[in-house]
């Protein structure tokens, strides 16, 4: 007498550790589907954020291309502004567009941690600049942009180090 493992006799005696298996292999699928698709919206956030940012960045840098400060109508000072110092402006209305940005995707989990140390590097410099380095500039324009950027990051930049000006 053949006496298979695959006979019909010895696969019905396992038949409930088949159905165990198989149970276990759809619950293992639908997290990974699950991990997937949290992964994807991860993505789709950050792509919609650089999105804003490219808007943001071709808006001041024809804006600089004019000679025309970003948010002017909060700078009563224009008319004292040189071309350099309006280009200057708008450069660090630029680098807050950019470090904001990177402050998302390190808190998504899509920046690695020492690119993001680099990064906090260059935020405290920019944040905390010497008196002699267009310090008023970037007072101001971090004055107008920390109202509208993400209280998170206002917070984390903010700590790191106290203005020199």
């Amino acid at each position: 007498m053949n006496k298979s493992i695959f006979s019909v006799n010895t696969l019905s005696k396992y038949s409930n550790l088949f159905q165990i298996i198989g149970v276990i292999g759809l619950i293992a699928s639908l997290i990974f589907v699950g991990l997937e698709l949290r992964q994807s919206h991860k993505i789709a956030l950050s792509a919609q954020q650089q999105a804003r940012v490219d808007n943001f960045l071709n808006l001041i840098n024809n804006q600089s291309t004019a000679n025309f400060p970003t948010m002017v109508f909060l700078n009563e000072e224009i008319e004292k502004m040189t071309p350099f110092e309006i280009k200057h402006h708008n450069y660090v209305h630029q680098l807050w567009h950019i470090y904001e940005a990177d402050f998302l995707r390190y808190r998504l989990g899509l920046m690695d941690e020492n690119i993001w140390q680099s990064r906090l590097q260059a935020i405290k410099g920019v944040y905390s600049r010497n008196p002699d380095q267009q310090c008023e500039t970037s007072k101001v324009v971090w004055d107008i942009r920390r109202n509208v950027m993400d209280k998170e990051f206002v917070k984390l930049v903010e700590s790191l180090a106290p203005r020199q000006c």
